[in-house]
């Protein structure tokens, strides 16, 4: 990975290594599990527990479908 800043006829160049794709996709799913949570908890609050219900369900669905 390499970034250039041109800035008053001054150039500043940094070039370091790319991610290794194991981190990514760790990083990636934490990201995924953190949104998942969120979501939850505000349905929780908005919609009590027939909205929990309701995500759990169409979760089921989605990893079934997903995994098939």
């Amino acid at each position: 990975m390499r970034i250039r800043l041109e800035r008053s006829g001054t150039v500043f160049e940094y070039e370091r290594p790319p991610m290794p794709e194991h981190r990514f996709k760790a990083l990636c799913l934490l990201a995924a599990g953190g949104l998942y949570v969120g979501l939850v908890a505000a349905v929780a609050a908005l919609c009590g527990g027939w909205g929990v219900l309701m995500v759990a369900v169409v979760t089921l669905v989605v990893v079934m479908t997903a995994s098939a």
